[in-house]
């Protein structure tokens, strides 16, 4: 009697111990999920945006942190509906079963189904077709920069469609902040690079993709700041686009960020707080060597 209380409330006596190694574990995993689910839910349940959906979220944890889902059988149960439950706060709004108070009893998670949930804006953007369907007829994509061949090409798509919804939910970021561009030239140069950037699509490699990917994530960055400086302060090549990291290095063989003389340097100074007493100093860090003035050694 006294085995078969231990065994329901997941206590492991020591004439057990030798037979009892995979419900242990098993207790000490799903009690630590428990504890995971717990810190999750402290963090993104007061910032879900609409009151009302707030107002439902504590029903649901009364019910799962109730004693008789602390006991062996219930345990996974409501694991499951605690992760649940932590994406659907995830999106901002509880659906599903969530939708509604708790019942007295709980059904599997599989025993109902649920509702389809509405595209996100960006995901039902229109940007990157429309800016495909708007090139020229005479347009040329660009060449593969990673694999030597087109049969290495087709070998790299395992990654296609995650990294364009990358790509999309970043092209969508991108709009409102380049509609601030003030300079025409700017506004010209940001429209040529998207466009760029969106002919990478359908037959190219996933590793190209990443590429476009590591670009939108840059351009991103600048334009946030309201300026385009790096590789993007010319227009995009129009054979190959080579990775991010050796873009940026070539373009700072070309505008170095140490030179002091540099027109990014008296901009980047230009926009500074101006001491009333003293002065501020500033140092450019770089991983390559830099030949001294003094005596041409690197240092």
């Amino acid at each position: 009697m006294q085995n078969e209380q231990n065994e329901e409330e997941g206590v492991v006596t020591e004439n057990e111990t030798s037979h009892a190694k995979g419900p242990t574990m098993k207790w000490d995993l799903l009690n630590s999920e428990f504890m995971y689910y717990s810190s999750v839910l402290k963090v993104v349940a007061p910032a879900v945006s609409s009151d009302l959906e707030r107002q439902k979220i504590l029903p649901w944890v009364q019910k799962l942190f109730r004693p008789e889902y602390q006991t062996s059988p219930l345990r996974e149960k409501r694991n499951k509906y605690l992760l649940a439950l932590t994406l659907t706060i995830l999106s901002d709004e509880l659906f599903g079963i969530f939708a509604d108070a708790p019942p007295d009893l709980l059904p599997e998670l599989g025993e109902f189904d649920y509702e389809p949930v509405p595209a996100a804006e960006w995901e039902i953007d229109s940007m990157w077709p429309e800016t495909l369907a708007n090139l020229p007829e005479d347009f040329k994509k660009l060449d593969c920069s990673v694999h030597s061949s087109r049969a290495e090409c087709d070998k790299d798509h395992k990654l296609d469609k995650i990294l364009d919804q990358e790509f999309q939910f970043l092209l969508y970021l991108t709009k409102p902040y380049a509609a601030l561009l003030e300079g025409r030239y700017e506004s010209t140069r940001v429209a040529t690079w998207v466009q760029t950037l969106c002919t990478i699509h359908d037959e190219s490699c996933s590793s190209m993709r990443g590429i476009r990917n590591d670009y939108i994530m840059a351009l991103l960055g600048y334009l946030h700041d309201l300026r385009l400086i790096g590789p993007f302060a010319e227009y995009p090549p129009w054979r190959t686009l080579r990775p991010l990291a050796e873009a940026a290095k070539l373009a700072c063989e070309h505008k170095p960020v140490t030179d002091p003389t540099s027109p990014d340097a008296s901009e980047f100074l230009a926009h500074q707080p101006i001491p009333s007493e003293g002065a501020f100093c500033y140092i450019a860090i770089t991983g390559d060597l830099i030949k001294s003035s003094f005596d041409g050694s690197a240092i």
